[in-house]
């Protein structure tokens, strides 16, 4: 039936599944920056060491782009957390 809004228990069900993919999102992302900083501490090595021919540069925009995309990938699971709490407070406040 269109236009009948989700009980409670659904909207929170909704809700934890959102919060444990963000944690996921936000672990990936922890994991991304350390690997992007080691790359940086590589390319700091090249550097002291007079390396020009620096091979790891693909791998680093690899890596970059994995960032960028994950925190996309967070930020839209943020906005639907958003979405659902608004939903949940009139769901509450109707049932009230």
């Amino acid at each position: 039936m269109t236009g009948q809004s989700r009980g409670i228990d659904v909207i929170l069900e909704h809700r934890l599944t959102t919060i444990q993919a963000i944690a996921e999102a936000n672990t990936e992302q922890l994991r991304l920056n350390q690997k992007a900083s080691g790359m940086m501490v590589l390319d700091m090595k090249d550097d002291r060491d007079g390396v020009t021919d620096r091979t790891h540069a693909a791998a680093q925009a690899s890596v970059q782009a994995a960032l960028d995309d994950n925190l996309n990938t967070i930020n839209r699971l943020e906005q639907e957390l958003a979405s659902l709490d608004e939903e949940l407070a009139s769901a509450v406040t109707k049932d009230s």
